[in-house]
């Protein structure tokens, strides 16, 4: 069974669009990956800390770029097992974020566009 997704918060939008300007050839290939998380949530390496639901991280190769997954682009996204619903909520270039502080202070800002006024969990 497919999930449903969540709109995504700004900061997983502004990001993508300066990943699309920097990789413009992949765009197509990005796409697709971000597109195939509903059918299959649990790709990627989970983050702990998040439960009832999962925090994950998935390594994208860009190909045309010569970038293989451990120098290409990482999204973290949230999966809601229960309710069958993933939300992405933050898209990065390896190469533009080397400190895992400054990548959570990132999924920090994300987290709280998402929550708004509604209560997660593990808020």
């Amino acid at each position: 069974m497919n999930f449903e997704e969540n709109q995504p918060p700004p900061v997983f939008k502004n990001n993508l669009e300066a990943i699309f300007s920097k990789y413009p050839n992949s765009k197509k290939d990005i796409e697709t990956a971000l597109g195939s998380l509903i059918k299959n949530p649990r790709v990627g390496d989970i983050i702990p800390g998040f439960a009832p639901m999962e925090l994950r991280k998935l390594r994208l190769p860009l190909k045309k770029y010569n970038l293989s997954k451990s120098r290409g682009l990482r999204v973290i996204f949230l999966v809601d097992h229960g309710r069958k619903r993933i939300t992405k909520l933050f898209i990065y270039s390896k190469s533009e974020y080397r400190g895992e502080k400054e990548v959570r202070e990132k999924l920090d800002i994300a987290l709280r566009e998402l929550k708004g006024d509604q209560p997660l969990p593990f808020c």
